[in-house]
């Protein structure tokens, strides 16, 4: 079985639960958890996307959690527009890393959020980076300025 190694990333294990579940809760370490629900925009290479954080995190030694829940914050619930938890796609405890995985669903606003809190967006699918603020962005337009830039 799987152990924490410090308190930092015990502490950082604690913000988490399963979906749906509540903080006294724990979710299963080091355990991949997959959907297959293409409506909500859970692709293939979304999935394939998190079996390889797995396997470059366990290669390490380190302990991660999959599709793990976690307290909203208000900013989180108006723009997800979720009512009580934000489900992170993966989350590295050893480095204390949130990660979500990023389709053309998403829009811009939600990944320039990511990166504002410092959250590693690993988008999948086509790319492309804008022009005037060079991040790169899932391809839902062919002007190259994201919806970020252009509303600006």
């Amino acid at each position: 079985m799987a152990q924490l190694k410090t308190k930092e990333s015990l502490s950082c294990y604690r913000k988490y639960h399963p979906p749906g579940g509540s903080n006294i809760q724990t979710i299963k370490l080091n355990a991949i958890f997959i959907q297959n629900s293409l409506k909500k925009g859970y692709t293939k290479e979304h999935e394939q996307m998190k079996f390889d954080l797995a396997w470059e995190a366990k290669g390490n030694g380190e302990n991660f959690l999959t599709e793990a829940a976690r307290s909203a914050t208000d900013e989180e619930r108006e723009l997800f527009k979720v009512k009580k938890d934000k489900i992170v796609d993966f989350v590295n405890l050893s480095q204390q890393q949130e990660y979500e995985i990023v389709n053309k669903h998403e829009n811009h606003k939600e990944v320039a959020y990511y990166r504002r809190r410092g959250i590693v967006p690993i988008i999948v699918g086509e790319t492309f980076v804008c022009k005037v603020c060079n991040y790169k962005f899932p391809k839902k337009n062919k002007k190259g300025v994201c919806d970020n830039c252009k509303n600006e």
